[in-house]
């Protein structure tokens, strides 16, 4: 009867770690596809060659941040733009300027620094998200591997337990 226990729980034990193994493999897979998605978009923008680079399963991730970043960006650098030209110093620059086109490269260059401000704040935010869930993902691997460690410590001592048993109820013969 003790065999069929140790037996038994030593393949309780083999499942358990096949299903920590898994687990373990599935997180570092994340861990990778997060740490391949922040340097993509490490710079606040994504490109075509980004895009090709990004794994499958951040792809739809790295679509909405580039619609979120991009509309959010285009909002916070509209409503930035009515303020700076509201400004005396801005308006008296724009009047001295009497080529239209000189004003308007001005207007461009003033609205393209606020846009990129805008979307390099939107990507310390991606980032600073991306970090939280890569410190979760590896406490959570740190503690399966403490519980592998654990259960194959355990496994030794049953796989002991099972050959001690053995040994107890091998029939010896006396000649």
């Amino acid at each position: 009867m003790c065999l069929l226990m140790f037996h038994k729980r030593r393949l309780d034990i083999i499942h358990q770690q096949y299903e920590k193994n898994a687990r373990l493999n599935e997180i570092t897979m994340k861990i990778h596809d997060l740490q391949q998605y922040a340097s993509n978009i490490a710079d606040g923008s994504v490109s075509i060659s980004d895009m090709g680079s990004t794994p499958a399963s951040m792809f739809n991730r790295t679509l909405m941040y580039m619609t979120y970043a991009h509309n959010g960006a285009l909002m916070g650098a509209n409503a930035n733009m009515q303020q700076i030209m509201m400004l005396p110093n801005v308006q008296a620059q724009m009047s001295q300027m009497t080529d239209p086109n000189q004003q308007a490269m001005y207007q461009q260059w003033i609205f393209q620094n606020l846009y990129a401000q805008q979307r390099e704040r939107f990507a310390k935010q991606e980032t600073k998200l991306l970090n939280e869930q890569e410190k979760e993902l590896q406490k959570e691997k740190t503690k399966i591997e403490t519980e592998l460690k654990m259960l194959q410590a355990e496994l030794e001592g049953v796989q002991q337990g099972e050959r001690d048993a053995v040994k107890q109820w091998k029939p010896e013969f006396v000649a």
